[in-house]
């Protein structure tokens, strides 16, 4: 299929074009109905079955062409390889050699940085006094930068200047610092002298205390041993006088606590000999009352008795003497119970 072929039928649809602008020049009444089915029956069957026509012939078309452009991309890659296989010895070779002119390129820079470097790295080893700063100043100065920096020599030059103003100002700070340590050195040392004198001078002060110190500790001893031997002195009096007034009270209270044992024994001694009449009183009641009731109990005994006796002589036709053998018999067995 050629390309003419493709595009014969979008000229066929163009073609068309004019018929069918001819066919849609109306400005329809919307408000009516033949207005409205004459727009709508314009779209559905006069446009829409011509662009369905286009989109068909578009399909047709670019399938064409993308085709064509694949076999196009594939045929240039297939040429393509076969010249990267063929330049692949020759590129190698080269690019290795540029790659060591490189690489010795960079190595020759690195080594002038070095060099550079060694004037910018006294500026991180300058911590020090002034006589080292000023070895570092002098060694810094002697270092020639007119040979061997190439197109570099500008830049050492540069550092080695900036380098040199660097370690000169450290140096003068260094020196102003050293001396002003230097006069805070001699101004601690005559501070330690100073105080030197003034703690001998304290220590001295402090022993003359001390003196009046004990002289006044040994006053004080003796006015304390004075007071307290008279303290104790006072004491002892007063110590004897109270024991005197301790011992009459005593003396007084046992005198006191005797009469009232004795007082209290006589009411004890009163008290038993009232408890014990009491007690034989109650005792002489008490027996007077057994006693009345044990006769009044043989009194009523020996009138059940003869009670008993006269019953059996009645109803068994027994004498006196016979009866009373019967109720001391019927006294004697437990057969039989009596109630009094």
């Amino acid at each position: 299929m050629s390309e003419v072929n493709e595009l014969v039928e979008f000229d066929k649809i163009t073609a068309g074009i004019a018929d069918i602008q001819e066919k849609g020049n109306f400005i329809p009444d919307m408000s009516t109905k033949e207005g409205y089915e004459a727009s709508k029956r314009f779209v559905l069957d006069i446009t829409t079955p011509t662009r369905t026509k286009l989109d068909k012939a578009h399909k047709v078309a670019k399938a064409y062409w993308v085709s064509g452009g694949k076999n196009v991309d594939s045929k240039k890659n297939e040429i393509l390889n076969l010249l990267v296989d063929i330049q692949k010895p020759h590129q190698d070779a080269y690019k290795e050699h540029d790659q060591i002119a490189k690489d010795k390129k960079a190595k020759f820079e690195d080594d002038l940085q070095v060099k550079i470097d060694f004037f910018n790295n006294f500026k991180f080893e300058s911590v020090g006094s002034s006589d080292f700063i000023s070895a570092l100043i002098q060694s810094c100065g002697e270092a020639d930068t007119a040979e061997g920096f190439y197109h570099r020599a500008i830049d050492a030059e540069a550092a080695k200047k900036s380098a040199l103003e660097y370690l000169n100002d450290l140096l003068m700070s260094t020196v102003t610092r050293e001396a002003e340590e230097q006069r805070q050195a001699n101004l601690a040392e005559e501070n330690r002298l100073r105080q030197i004198e003034i703690d001998a001078q304290q220590e001295c002060m402090r022993l003359q205390q001390e003196e009046i110190n004990r002289k006044q500790a040994e006053i004080d001893r003796v006015e304390n041993e004075a007071k307290a031997m008279a303290e104790s002195e006072a004491n002892e009096k007063k110590r004897l006088i109270d024991e005197s007034e301790r011992a009459e009270r005593e003396k007084n209270a046992a005198i006191e606590r005797e009469e009232y044992a004795k007082k209290q024994a006589e009411i004890a001694a009163s008290e038993a000999t009232e408890r014990e009449k009491q007690r034989q009183y109650s005792e002489r009641v008490k027996q007077d009352a057994d006693r009345a009731r044990l006769e009044a109990d043989k009194a009523h005994t020996g009138s059940v008795r003869a009670e008993i006796k006269e019953h059996i002589m009645k109803s068994c036709g027994l004498d006196n003497a016979l009866a009373t053998k019967v109720v001391k018999s019927l006294l004697k067995t437990n057969r039989v119970t009596i109630n009094y």
